[in-house]
């Protein structure tokens, strides 16, 4: 009981946090670039430990370093002052210093580096963190926290769908395992469940005016699903990562849920899914 507690509580601050930086003044960007920003580079750091273990800090460092360099080119495109067009010309620099860094921090190395898992938190975290400043300033002048928000609510419903459905019907003998060798507790009935609630909840959003407000519901529910597939997808691709180095959770820093990178976890696939979806609506439609 006493888990459940704090478990609810950490979620609900998390929450409660991420989405008032995006929809207290959802036209000021600068919120969400401080708070994200955090989650990035605490999300970054949580793999690299994971994959790399406690040693080559320097690599990790490195890595780092370009990550954030990578968020912040991201959010140039919404960005535009002086400041900002500064900061991208040294947050280039800085980059393509670090790509030449880490390949030698990795010759001069010790033992087993793991520079692969260093080059892969580039691509794996940073650049979905960074295309949700492109998703803020989608189809609007300026940014737009709501663009951001209403992604991260269908992810949260979808989650809590499965969880419901898939702990009510999918466990025991006549539960339908989805992928056991990777995550023995997901079931095909947990998957219908975050379907059912991540549509429902694309729909609600429609129906506010929040989400693609200039598009069908059926653009909506298309949304919905692809978010909610490439959801599940990114939460097995962790648990595989998390059975491959024999952990439960790849960090502490939230009571009852672990770390940031098991709350990002289904958004490093859904951050890219949508974007795609938004640019592939852009084009066509």
């Amino acid at each position: 009981m006493k888990e459940i507690v704090i478990r609810t509580i950490s979620g609900v601050v998390f929450t409660a946090l991420t989405l008032a930086s995006l929809i207290i003044d959802p036209h000021n960007p600068y919120p969400f670039l401080v708070l994200f920003s955090f989650y990035l580079v605490r999300t970054s750091y949580e793999y690299l430990r994971l994959t790399m273990g406690k040693g080559q800090v320097a690599v990790k460092v490195f890595a780092l370093i370009a990550c954030v360099c990578i968020f912040v080119l991201g959010s140039i495109a919404i960005l535009t002052s002086p400041v900002f067009v500064i900061m991208l010309w040294v947050a280039m620099a800085l980059l393509f210093l670090i790509l030449f860094a880490l390949p030698i921090a990795y010759l001069f190395s010790s033992g087993k580096c793991g520079f692969e898992y260093a080059w892969s938190s580039l691509v794996y975290i940073a650049v979905p963190f960074g295309l949700l400043f492109w998703l803020g300033g989608w189809n609007t002048w300026g940014f737009n926290g709501w663009n951001i928000a209403s992604l991260l609510i269908i992810m949260w419903m979808g989650d809590i769908g499965a969880y419901c459905i898939g702990t009510a019907f999918g466990q025991g003998e006549h539960g339908h395992k989805l992928m056991p060798s990777v995550s023995p507790k997901k079931s095909w009935e947990g998957v219908f469940g975050a379907v059912v609630l991540s549509v429902g909840t694309a729909l609600a959003l429609r129906a506010f005016g929040v989400l693609l407000p200039d598009y069908s519901y059926w653009t909506s529910v298309l949304f919905g699903l692809i978010i909610c597939i490439f959801s599940i997808l990114g939460d097995l691709v962790e648990s595989k990562l998390k059975r491959k180095f024999q952990t439960k959770d790849a960090g502490r820093i939230m009571p009852g849920h672990g770390g940031l990178l098991d709350r990002f976890d289904s958004g490093l696939l859904a951050f890219p899914a949508a974007f795609l979806f938004y640019l592939l609506l852009e084009m066509f439609c």
